[in-house]
């Protein structure tokens, strides 16, 4: 499942930021539909300007114990995704909902 997106998330698709997003969530055992984004550009630009936009993602987190909500910037030389990730890595958005698997070892 996908998680829900609203606003401008045109701009944030386009640069493929929400299959980033969304792969970290797998990557750290977060199910995706605990999570919702709204986008909001920084500045009224004209449709063509999207590679050049700042804009706003405002990151929601609903679980049955848990409600946090976040925002992140994007646009040029901005990377919200990393900067998410260093949020759920310190715990921010709570422990993940699903196991993940440990890595296999391989005999030598």
């Amino acid at each position: 499942m996908t998680v829900r997106c609203e606003g401008d998330a045109r701009i944030m698709e386009l640069l493929g930021e929400k299959q980033d997003f969304e792969a970290e969530l797998s990557r750290f055992g977060f199910r995706h539909e605990n999570f919702s984004l709204c986008v909001r550009r920084a500045d009224r630009a004209s449709d063509n300007a999207y590679w050049s936009t700042n804009y706003a993602v405002q990151v929601s987190f609903v679980s049955d114990d848990k409600r946090k909500c976040n925002v992140y910037w994007g646009g040029p030389r901005e990377n919200w995704v990393a900067q998410f990730v260093v949020d759920l890595a310190n715990g921010l958005y709570g422990e993940p909902t699903q196991v993940r698997a440990a890595p296999r070892l391989e005999a030598a």
